[in-house]
């Protein structure tokens, strides 16, 4: 348990330690160099120009958080449905496992213009552009963890008579948790990184527009507050993720050093 604790404490204060480091590093270039703080502000003042806008952020941030979970819970639930169907069916995997990968090659920055073009200026494109983003990890997560479970764990419970609901429940779907998860994490990863392209296709409100705004203002201080805001919220959000997987999957977590 100790070593465990000291695992745990040696992977928080690595991370933070070197961010620490960055920032000092950051902010005494800032005023050696006395550069102007519209080419490169420092962390100081990135820091205090976001707390005194941080009304208007706020705002911004319950938007695109909205579409963060209307898009990101959309594609979950499509992803789950279609890994089972691919898992179920071995001509739907053939026809459509090819599909899915392809689709990882399309330009997003290009699509999502068209999305405002076809569907307006509300919170549809943006979902479209975050599930473009999240879909295909967590469905090719999911249905690998399927494909690979134990064949000798589905044919004990063949022999006891399982029904093929049971064999998911009960077999093949604790399987794949492990693979769904690893698929959710990237998810997360790239959820709030969708919306914030959706935003910036076309929008009214959301962060994406917010930093967009400041740029075009000249305030490189609040453009770098806004990417700290996303950082923060996507990095929540993976932390979410794990958090999910550790109470569902405990098992994998429970183990003792000796």
């Amino acid at each position: 348990m100790k070593l465990r604790r000291a695992d745990l404490l040696s992977g928080v204060a690595a991370p933070i330690l070197l961010c620490l480091v960055v920032l000092i590093g950051w902010q005494s270039y800032v005023w050696i160099s006395d550069i102007r703080p519209q080419v490169l502000p420092g962390p100081i003042r990135i820091v205090r120009e976001s707390i005194e806008s941080a009304d208007v952020i706020v705002g911004h941030v319950g938007v695109t958080m909205s579409e963060v979970a209307g898009g990101f819970a959309i594609s979950i639930c499509g992803a789950l449905l279609l890994g089972l169907l691919i898992d179920l069916s071995t001509p739907l995997r053939r026809a459509v496992y090819p599909l899915i990968v392809a689709s990882q090659t399309v330009p997003i920055p290009v699509i999502a213009p068209l999305m405002v073009v076809w569907f307006g200026f509300g919170i549809v494109p943006k979902i479209i552009v975050i599930g473009l983003f999240t879909f295909v990890p967590v469905v090719l997560g999911f249905a690998a963890g399927l494909a690979a479970t134990e064949r000798s764990a589905t044919d004990l419970m063949r022999t006891f008579g399982a029904s093929r609901w049971q064999l998911y429940r009960y077999v093949k779907i604790p399987a794949a948790l492990p693979d769904l998860f690893t698929g959710l994490r990237v998810g997360a990863i790239y959820a709030v990184l969708g919306a914030i392209f959706g935003e910036l296709a076309g929008a009214v409100d959301g962060l994406g527009i917010f930093m967009e705004q400041q740029r075009q203002s000249f305030r490189t201080d609040l453009v770098f507050g806004g990417i700290f805001v996303v950082t923060a919220l996507s990095y929540a959000l993976f932390l979410a993720v794990v958090l999910t997987e550790r109470l569902l999957t405990p098992w994998r977590f429970d183990r003792r050093e000796p």
